[in-house]
């Protein structure tokens, strides 16, 4: 076998390897900036569990705010049938002196991530959230994975200014099952509350992704044999 035929079989095994990532759109991985995805609100959505915390004072004293975090099991969700969605809304009080420049989420390190916002918060279930306005220009992960973010400021001065709330802001995942997490609000000063987190799930290999990967590595088996032979 020649080497540019064996360079062949290489890339037809790569290829079987990344092909689950490359089918998976709009995904967030970690070191990515990208524009949000716009969601719908889901209406078949199950609420797990909700919070709200508030109000708050910024560490500079300038900001006043509220937050309100869910988790909803989604059937339509990005990578399976329901899986979890993390979402935030942020309230800037009409007595705070500052906008709100960013908002970040912890800890989704080992979870697959699908960043957004939807403008029709009061019709996500469980009449968690309201209809905000505010919409992040940017969103990104952090490069260790465990934090994503929305940013308000890209460009433009922040729209999430004093007696404004957000919209509300979407982390689909790939996870099941959840457990306590924070949710920080940025503006020069850094104000972390209670929140929730996906418990990252353990990375399987979809059989037929399995069977592909078997076949393609006797393929490779076969020509290092030819080659060697």
């Amino acid at each position: 076998m020649t080497f540019s035929r064996m360079a062949s079989a290489l890339a037809l095994v790569s290829a079987f390897l990344i092909l689950p990532v490359l089918t998976q759109a709009s995904v967030v991985a970690p070191g990515a900036v990208s524009a949000p995805d716009l969601f719908t609100a889901c209406a078949g959505c199950t609420l797990k569990a909700s919070l709200d915390t508030g109000p708050v004072t910024s560490t500079n004293g300038l900001l006043i705010f509220d937050a309100i975090s869910a988790v909803y099991s989604d059937p339509g969700n990005a990578f399976g049938s329901g899986d979890l969605d993390f979402m935030y809304q942020i309230s800037n009080s009409a007595t705070s002196t500052d906008a709100v420049g960013r908002v970040t989420a912890f800890n989704f390190t080992g979870s697959m991530t699908d960043v957004g916002f939807t403008a029709s918060g009061s019709a996500e279930p469980g009449v968690v959230f309201v209809d905000g306005s505010a919409a992040p220009q940017l969103v990104d992960r952090s490069l260790g994975g465990d934090t994503v973010g929305f940013s308000f400021t890209s460009g433009t001065p922040s729209p999430l200014t004093p007696g404004t709330t957000s919209t509300v802001l979407i982390i689909e995942t790939n996870a099941t099952n959840f457990t306590a997490g924070t949710v920080s609000v940025i503006d020069g000063g850094v104000s972390t509350v209670a929140a929730f987190a996906p418990i990252a799930p353990t990375q399987t290999p979809e059989p037929g992704t399995i069977l592909l990967l078997g076949t393609g590595l006797s393929l490779l088996g076969a020509a290092r044999r030819k080659w060697f032979s």
